[in-house]
């Protein structure tokens, strides 16, 4: 006779200790990827909205590549990590698996929109024959697509921090 899903071991890559652990840094990882997000749509773009749009493209040309760099590690470890934990907590029914999945999609989403907008925007600023006329258009785009972006890493954060607490309830009820 088949056991309840309750009654098996727990399964995969994410459970135990270890579960908790990954778990622990993906809301990490995610967090500090949507206040990465967060500061270049508050402080950032704004600037480079202000600037002269020859300089802008100047400075565009160090600091956009640099902020992608930094920004983009997180992006990356934040949709492996909240994989591997929703993976986890779906398949060993664990409380928190619909907000770990909701932060999963939130976060796949930043992702994808690298590709559909994102790489091809950068790439056109960062070409010396980028006409500085365009600049004032391309950056009213690129604010709003980041502000996508940026809402969705916060949503991501947010409900990582749900499915943590929840989860972490889960851990302490059972360990009474």
């Amino acid at each position: 006779m088949a056991q309840p899903a309750s009654a098996l071991p727990p399964r995969g890559p994410a459970t135990g200790p270890t579960g908790r652990i990954i778990a622990t840094a993906s809301v990490a990882v995610t967090s500090a990827f949507a206040g990465g997000a967060l500061l270049t749509q508050t402080v950032i773009v704004p600037h480079w909205r202000e600037m002269d749009p020859a300089a802008f493209l100047s400075e565009f040309a160090s600091s956009g590549p640099a902020t992608g760099a930094t920004v983009f590690p997180f992006e990356v470890a934040s949709v492996l990590l909240l994989s591997m934990t929703t993976y986890s907590t779906v398949t060993n029914r664990r409380p928190g698996r619909l907000a770990w999945a909701l932060a999963t999609t939130c976060m796949v989403g930043t992702f994808v929109l690298l590709p559909i907008y994102f790489l091809g925007a950068n790439l056109a600023m960062l070409d010396p024959a980028f006409p500085p006329r365009a600049v004032h258009a391309e950056l009213t785009s690129w604010y709003r697509w980041n502000w996508i972006r940026t809402g969705l890493g916060l949503a991501s954060a947010v409900l990582s921090c749900i499915a943590l607490t929840a989860s972490r309830r889960e851990n302490a009820t059972t360990s009474r």
